[in-house]
């Protein structure tokens, strides 16, 4: 995150050239129109160090247009906007409007007031920028939708058709992150909206206290780890963007360890990093992406066979257990006609009978001793298979996270 009101042009710098080494595809940038449109003119010099150092690093920009929390004035927020976008022609050419308003630490207003900046915001930059992407303002609480329904059901804002891009903000355990995304690119597809959803606040704590994955506990490396396992599996589930906290916030808790990197801050200092196990964690997504998707599908191949394959050993082993069954009472039977033959005195035609009878059993004794050891056969070649993709998988897995 930068800010062009009052990140010092040193910091921003590092930030960019940090982004430009990470091989990030965007630079998220707050762009604070109280610190622009002032009452005394408009003050450039914060966006436009913003712009130069996009190009000079060739990072392109995420801006985030904001105001101060309790501002709900939709037509002045949408003018200001809107000079803001001509002022940057085409150096930014993606804009989102407020940050988490569904957060009141954010934004006072209602979901009506956010409706009708949204859609007034979303006029303004289409007539000076009809090239450029609206981004809905990223959610803070994607699992609570009911915020977002009155945004889309505000009259006369057309709030679903006032944005080009879906934003969300997911942070937590690694399965309930790839879902979540999930739950929300599905509903918002079920209202009508079938543009891109992206991930634009995404992170996690490299401090133990406040690691909240079970998984997920051991300081840095597992930090790294994290990241690696949401950020691939985001990547599965279709997420176009996702934006990873670069360098720690000045907030506490889990924001304060929640960087790839640390930025010493201190004024009139160089802002020397220390990047963490992370940033190296990320590079390597960004440089082997391909090759990551690549072995997450074979994985998934794989634990699709294994499944099919465990299956089938589950049936031909309950038949192979049914077949031991018969084998047992065809060896019953072999036996009963044994002992019936050997007894003594018998007439030549009982005994031919009873001869007869005993060819019949050792016949069907054989069959199902062929049936039981056939269907083992069977049932074990499925488990070997089973056994084979699940190693495949393990490997796979591990490749993935590096190992």
């Amino acid at each position: 995150m930068v800010h062009t009101c009052c990140t010092p042009k040193a910091e921003k710098e590092r930030i960019f050239s940090e982004a430009n080494a990470l091989g990030a595809a965007y630079v998220r940038v707050d762009v604070e129109l109280g610190g622009i449109f002032t009452g005394l003119g408009p003050h450039w010099g914060g966006l436009d160090q913003v712009i130069a150092l996009s190009k000079q690093y060739d990072v392109p920009v995420l801006a985030v247009l904001l105001t101060p929390r309790d501002y709900t004035d939709a037509d002045e927020f949408a003018s200001r906007s809107g000079e803001v976008v001509e002022h940057s022609g085409d150096a930014i050419d993606h804009w989102e409007v407020l940050n988490e308003p569904d957060g009141d630490w954010a934004f006072a207003g209602t979901a009506e007031d956010y409706a009708r900046i949204l859609s007034a915001t979303y006029d303004a930059i289409k007539a000076r920028r009809p090239d450029a992407k609206v981004v809905l303002g990223g959610l803070m609480r994607p699992h609570q939708p009911e915020w977002l329904q009155q945004v889309f059901d505000t009259p006369g804002a057309d709030a679903l058709h006032k944005f080009d891009i879906a934003n969300v903000h997911l942070r937590g355990p690694v399965d309930a992150v790839v879902h979540r995304y999930g739950e929300v690119r599905s509903w918002l597809a079920d209202r009508g909206f079938a543009g891109p959803l992206w991930v634009t606040e995404h992170g996690y704590a490299a401090d133990p206290a406040f690691q909240s994955d079970p998984a997920f506990r051991g300081g840095d490396a597992s930090q790294a780890a994290y990241l690696t396992q949401t950020l691939v599996g985001l990547g599965e589930v279709g997420a176009p963007q996702a934006f990873v906290t670069l360098h720690d916030g000045g907030l506490d808790g889990e924001y304060a360890t929640e960087g790839l990197e640390r930025i010493d801050e201190t004024p009139g200092g160089d802002y020397p990093v220390t990047r963490r196990e992370s940033f190296a964690a990320v590079r390597r997504l960004v440089d082997g992406w391909d090759q990551l998707m690549e072995w997450r599908a074979q994985q998934r191949e794989h634990e699709e066979d294994q499944r099919v394959e465990q299956a089938k050993a589950a049936l031909w082993t309950t038949d192979a257990r049914t077949a031991r069954e018969k084998f047992s009472e065809a060896r019953v039977r072999v036996h009963s006609a044994q002992e019936d033959l050997a007894r003594p005195r018998l007439r030549a035609k009982t005994a031919a009978r009873l001869s007869r009878r005993l060819g019949r059993t050792r016949a069907l004794l054989a069959g199902s001793r062929t049936a039981l050891l056939w269907k083992g056969a069977i049932a074990h070649w499925h488990s070997q298979r089973a056994y084979e993709h699940g190693v495949a998988v393990a490997l796979l897995k591990q490749r993935i996270a590096g190992g």
